[in-house]
């Protein structure tokens, strides 16, 4: 095994992959849209805080859906839940997500999927309103399979978020 080889794994075990590859949130600049806390790696005591342009910079996921709560089929961008919660650096077993009127659902982390669910901030490529559900809304791809249509993910699906803290 040659030296650099040796020693990328050495790295790897000292160092796993996520910290490795960890980047940092953008700061926000703008109104605060989602604050993100809890067991995380934010630069202060009051986590992350995200403005609508943070978000769009980080890597995002559109797909075409209907919910339960609209009619028709509406397409749905935003930044998966799951990078989030990496990008932060979060550590734990649950999200919660919090509403602007208090409301919390408790995600659980390993349900967390690659592309499901997202943070979506565009409904068919145009911000939302706070009347409309936005501007942030835990959207899943519920016609994509059927283990998205159910009363667990229906809970999980909460709009008008304004905060996520991972314990």
């Amino acid at each position: 095994m040659s030296m650099i080889r040796t020693f990328a794994l050495a790295l790897g075990m000292l160092f796993p992959l996520s910290a490795v590859v960890h980047a940092e949130l953008p700061a926000a600049s703008g109104e605060v849209v989602l604050t993100i806390d809890g067991a995380v790696t934010a630069p202060s005591e009051s986590g992350f805080t995200l403005d609508m342009d943070g978000l769009k910079a980080l890597p995002q996921v559109t797909f075409s859906t209907t919910t339960i709560w609209t009619e028709g089929t509406l397409e749905f961008t935003g930044v998966p839940l799951k990078t989030l919660v990496e990008q932060a650096g979060g550590s734990g077993s649950v999200v919660v997500a919090e509403a602007l009127n208090g409301y919390a659902v408790d995600i659980p982390i390993d349900a967390l999927e690659d592309n499901a669910p997202i943070i979506a901030y565009l409904i068919d490529g145009q911000p939302f309103s706070r009347r409309d559900k936005g501007p942030l809304w835990v959207v899943y791809p519920y016609d994509l399979d059927e283990k998205y249509k159910s009363e667990v993910t229906y809970a999980y699906s909460i709009w008008q978020l304004q905060r996520l803290t991972v314990k």
